[in-house]
């Protein structure tokens, strides 16, 4: 990789504890929801110059994103992936899965390379994202069975009274005639096309939340704006045509219910209809 392209590029690996993360460059640990913490990861915060790192509870990684979009001037390339979930760009996992839970222990001889090539193409325009997971059922339906069906009507209302007709006909098409979704918020884009995403999702984002009260809801629900964020990611791809390709997940876990539940079909059924049922409101 050639030092001008990789030095004007940053991942943000959004962290919230002491943990696993990839600090080698273009890799940019960043802890979100710093001002609610009282611990020093030693690390940059997303609670400097303008941010929303108080939100970090509702709006999850969306709180280093924004800091990131307000406050990284001199990134041209900018990424987003979690402190345990990172794009496999190697054919390291299992093929035909979007996402596999991986041990610890193999943190560390793993490669979490981003090959040149994969720059080269988002400089040139092209946009990274999680490959995509295929429910049972479309994404809204998806979204209303393991979250909350008032929120999401909430959300449309504000995508149809903010947007014009195209950008209501993406949202409709994305969420309620496709049922595959890039999850996570995890992406790599340009500069240009990341202001324009952060200048078009956020403006929804608080919009929705000055008419959504979540005082009552579970601390996992309460992650709201960042479950949100993810669906509209994948509206942002729809409306705008953008060249998107797609990598699956590594997820360093050492918990044996993930672990076991994508070795076969049956435990990924299974999973779906525990999560459903613990999720619906």
């Amino acid at each position: 990789m050639t030092d001008t392209l990789k030095n004007r590029t940053r991942i943000l690996v959004c962290c919230h504890k002491q943990d696993l993360m990839a600090t080698e460059p273009p890799y940019m640990p960043v802890h979100v929801g710093k001002t609610l913490s009282d611990t020093d990861l030693g690390i940059a915060g997303d609670d400097t110059g303008d941010n929303i790192s108080a939100k970090n509870r509702t709006y999850c990684e969306m709180t280093g994103l924004y800091w990131a979009w307000k406050n990284l001037k001199d990134a041209e390339i900018i990424g987003l992936c979690h402190y345990r979930r990172y794009f496999d760009f190697h054919r390291q996992i299992k093929p035909g899965l979007y996402c596999q839970a991986v041990p610890s222990s193999r943190f560390a001889v793993t490669d979490l390379g981003i090959p040149e090539r994969i720059l080269e193409r988002v400089a040139k325009g092209g946009i990274i994202a999680a490959s995509g997971r295929s429910f049972r059922f479309s994404n809204m339906v998806q979204y209303c069975v393991n979250h909350s069906s008032m929120d999401f009507r909430v959300l449309e209302q504000v995508v149809r009274e903010k947007s014009d007709d195209e950008t209501y006909m993406a949202f409709r098409s994305a969420l309620y005639g496709s049922n595959r979704l890039s999850p996570y918020n995890m992406f790599i884009m340009r500069r240009e096309d990341f202001d324009e995403y952060c200048s078009w999702v956020f403006p929804i984002l608080e919009e929705t939340e000055s008419r959504l009260s979540i005082r009552d809801y579970p601390d996992y629900q309460k992650r709201v704006f960042g479950f949100m964020a993810e669906r509209l990611l994948n509206v942002f791809f729809r409306l705008h045509r953008k060249r998107v390709s797609r990598f699956p997940v590594i997820w360093f876990t050492d918990d044996p219910f993930y672990l076991k539940r994508k070795s076969g079909r049956f435990s990924r059924f299974l999973y779906d209809i525990l999560f459903s049922l613990a999720g619906r409101q």
